[in-house]
């Protein structure tokens, strides 16, 4: 196992000194190798050689492959640059995940076959204070821009673990302006102490089609980091009643829900009270998030569909009832609930509800935008999420992304889904944990680990 902390420097730019010292710190306690990405400074003329002189023995200025499937490449990216990906998608598709320099941390998963996992673009954040131009003496538009790098400015860094020749892991570190930071439980402040999980953000779950390699790494995070809320999306699947399946009876509604014996309603419901129960005793709070998979039973019974399906009929009669007696009444919570007695700890929200913790919206699951849209058939760019909430962590597109304090989550499904076939796959096994910093952190699953 090999361990790398990639950060990076702008020219003529002072250290943050406290965070410089918990990144060595962090290296040294966990043997990994701390890198510096050399940057331009709030100038071109300000050039990567004139880095400040106490990260020289740690600067990296060539290409490097950490192993063959990631590498960190030196793409020169302006600091001012408000998204440091732009046009470079293509370096991800040619078949490696691609790490360079940016005092913004950024990740995108960029979809290179119809059935690997993705490879990634990643930032790295910066471990010097910013270095823009924002006085009078330049230009307005530069002076604009400065003030708007200055914002966006991350101290930060990412943790790769090398496993093999193939496998890694990797997750960002993200600092406060006092420079402390946490990674995996540990709080680092020059001692380290463990730290609270605020929250955990599961990827959409798809209870009873989720893949059980991915759960059981999932169930083995939650046991090891211990958060204090759970955040559940897409929990109910809906197979059993999805309106998708009608337009493919055959290859579809035939072979991939009767031929699997998926096609009870009772029985999904049953499944997804058993699945909740495990996670209500792992949990002092969990916390389902109104989706649109949910909403598939609230079509299926104003449809009408169970009229012609006698193996649902009562089931449905029933749930269709609740949800006439009162508004928001959800079919999904009262059908699990008719068959298993849940906690005071599990909370379902109703649709619209806002959940927020650290000033971060949790309640809102990524499929509607604002003015009463879609984000582009539920798939739109993460601009679009953070131009509806800010701060938040949502699910729905079923990959790891970050723009700034926007962030989304993967899923638990497997990545090669019957209705997914043929489609280049960018999806991801990812979940987010909220610190008690106000720190997110993006875990990937792969190859079923969670970590080193």
């Amino acid at each position: 196992m090999k361990l790398y902390v990639i950060t990076s420097a702008q020219a003529c730019a002072s250290p943050h000194s406290h965070f410089w010292e918990g990144l060595q710190s962090y290296a040294k306690r966990n043997h990994s190798k701390l890198v510096v990405l050399p940057m331009i400074g709030n100038s071109a003329r300000e050039d990567w050689d004139e880095v400040h002189p106490v990260f020289k023995d740690y600067l990296e200025y060539e290409r490097k492959h950490l192993n063959s499937n990631i590498s960190i490449e030196q793409f020169n990216v302006r600091p001012y640059q408000v998204d440091p990906l732009t046009g470079l998608d293509r370096f991800a598709q040619q078949g490696e995940t691609v790490v360079f320099a940016s005092p913004k941390q950024r990740l995108k998963p960029i979809a290179h076959s119809n059935q690997k996992y993705p490879k990634f673009l990643v930032t790295t954040g910066a471990c010097t204070r910013p270095n823009y131009a924002t006085s009078s003496d330049v230009s307005a538009e530069r002076r604009r821009l400065g003030s708007i790098a200055k914002r966006d400015h991350v101290y930060g860094a990412l943790v790769v673990e090398i496993a093999d020749d193939k496998l890694f892991h990797i997750r960002h570190l993200r600092a406060n302006s006092e420079g402390q930071f946490i990674d995996l439980g540990t709080f680092y402040d020059g001692k380290t102490r463990k730290a609270k999980l605020e929250a955990m953000v599961l990827g959409d779950f798809h209870c009873g089609q989720s893949d059980p390699v991915v759960v059981e790494a999932t169930l083995d995070m939650i046991r090891a980091l211990k958060p204090q809320r759970l955040i559940l999306h897409d929990f109910f699947d809906g197979h059993s009643v999805s309106h998708h399946l009608l337009k493919k009876p055959v290859r579809e509604l035939l072979i991939q829900v009767y031929d699997k014996g998926l096609f009870s309603l009772d029985g999904e419901l049953k499944a997804a009270g058993k699945q909740l129960l495990v996670f209500a005793t792992l949990c002092p709070e969990v916390i389902v998030v109104f989706s649109n998979h949910h909403a598939f039973l609230h079509r299926y019974l104003e449809e009408g569909r169970y009229m012609h399906e006698p193996h649902n009929f009562r089931t449905a009669v029933e749930l269709l009832a609740w949800m006439a007696a009162k508004d928001y009444n959800d079919p999904v919570e009262a059908g699990i609930r008719k068959y298993h007695e849940l906690p005071a700890n599990v909370r379902f929200l109703k649709e619209g509800e806002d959940y927020k913790v650290h000033g971060y919206q949790l309640g809102a699951h990524g499929d509607k935008s604002d003015s009463g849209g879609s984000f582009g058939g539920g798939y739109g760019g993460i601009a679009k999420k953070e131009g509806a909430w800010g701060k938040s962590i949502s699910g729905h597109v079923h990959k790891a992304q970050i723009l700034r304090n926007t962030y989304t989550v993967g899923t638990c499904l497997p990545l090669n889904m019957f209705y997914m076939r043929g489609y280049p796959s960018d999806w991801t096994h990812s979940h987010a944990c909220l610190w008690e910093n106000g720190q997110v952190q993006l875990i990937n699953i792969f190859g079923g680990k969670w970590r080193g």
